[in-house]
């Protein structure tokens, strides 16, 4: 297959990613208003946020909501979630796919591979302390559902929560302490791995700004779509800058940037063709330099 005959999909993978409540969840689920949608849900018992920000939107929230079927996972079905999504594999029917978030996830791994621990032969550990096994439990279940997630036909979403850590290299004089915002909970192997499955990273934003009329605080949600610092951002689409969605649907706003990008790149090539393309029946122009050996 040559590079030239590549065709943009309409549908995108996403990697979302902050710190808790900066909306995510619903940033993601918002993609609902398009068609159906389901959620894998790690984080808490059940995604209640979708109730009480689309519950107050009237026709439009009844939509989403009725449109989003979610499953609750941890480390105790662990291993349903990949089952799931071998389904989806087989037969997948969605608008976008949510995984809800890799942190947890990635934890839920390794504390299910815990309890199959076998005590009699490691009578040292105790199962509340992963060892290498487990991290490989949790490598894999992230490798294997980054694979199937990359041949579903529908709009693929992840979402994350950076940890802040330290790094700690070397011994004694050499010793080197590097700040680091791993996205994963355990191993360093899947935290690497994930940035590179996704098109598209975006870092979410919390802006409070205080009004001194009024004495009043406002907060605005802003989503950047370049790397600002340690917080790291893509977009291979081409979009740059940030969204306000602030009381809005983040679908919709980013559908509209896309859209724009869209025009844009077509208004540049329709210019550029236009400067390149040669009438090779036209007379050419006379220059200075022509003039100058003209008899």
């Amino acid at each position: 297959m040559r590079a030239s005959e590549i065709a943009v999909s309409r549908n995108v993978s996403l990697l979302l990613k902050s710190p808790w409540g900066h909306g995510k969840t619903i940033a993601a689920a918002s993609f609902a208003i398009d068609g159906p949608v389901f959620l894998a849900y790690w984080d808490k018992k059940a995604p209640i946020e979708l109730i009480n920000f689309f519950g107050r939107m009237g026709e439009r929230g009844k939509r989403i909501l009725d449109n989003i079927e979610y499953e609750v996972y941890g480390a105790n079905n662990a291993n349903k979630f990949l089952n799931k999504l071998i389904d989806f594999g087989q037969d997948c029917r969605l608008f976008a796919f949510i995984n809800d978030s890799v942190t947890n996830m990635t934890s839920g791994a390794v504390n299910w591979s815990l309890s199959f621990r076998d005590d009699r032969k490691n009578k040292d550990k105790l199962k509340v302390i992963p060892d290498w096994d487990e991290y490989k439990v949790e490598t894999s279940l992230v490798t294997q559902s980054l694979d199937i997630c990359r041949t579903l036909p529908c709009n693929v979403i992840w979402t994350c929560h950076p940890i802040p850590s330290v790094k700690i290299e070397g011994s004694g004089a050499s010793i080197k302490v590097t700040k680091v915002n791993p996205i994963v909970t355990y191993g360093s192997k899947a935290g690497s791995i994930i940035p590179g499955s996704f098109s598209e990273i975006y870092h979410f934003i919390k802006q409070s700004n205080w009004d001194a009329n009024t004495g009043k605080s406002s907060m605005r949600y802003l989503v950047s779509m370049d790397a600002i610092g340690d917080d790291f951002a893509k977009s291979n689409i081409g979009l740059s800058g940030e969204l306000d969605i602030t009381d809005k649907l983040f679908y919709e706003v980013w559908k509209e940037r896309v859209e724009e990008h869209r025009k844009e790149l077509e208004n540049d090539l329709t210019k550029q063709n236009e400067l390149t393309v040669i009438n090779p029946f036209s007379k050419p122009k006379e220059t200075s330099q022509t003039n100058q050996w003209k008899t």
